[in-house]
């Protein structure tokens, strides 16, 4: 499989991190990070640490659902912005 992956960049590196912990890429996108990671030790660290930090974050913050009031209000200050963006 190794042999299928483009030459390994730190720099791209960083740019997915984020998107592969925060869930946002595809289970196949994932697993072609996954295997280009695992040519760089530092990139692989990174990883890890960034993944158990979240992981320890995720656990120690106390998740509270906020009314349906505020939820609507800061739907329509996005809607508001993206409004005077296209303008």
């Amino acid at each position: 499989m190794e042999n299928n992956l483009p030459k390994h960049d730190c720099k791209q590196f960083v740019k997915q991190v984020f998107l592969v912990l925060d869930g946002e890429m595809s289970e196949s996108e994932q697993h072609m990070f996954i295997a280009d990671i695992e040519r760089c030790k530092h990139c692989l660290d990174h990883y890890k640490i960034e993944k158990d930090l979240k992981a320890y974050v995720s656990k120690s913050m106390e998740r509270k659902c906020c009314s349906e009031g505020l939820k609507q209000s800061i739907i329509s200050q996005i809607q508001s912005m993206s409004d005077e963006k296209e303008k």
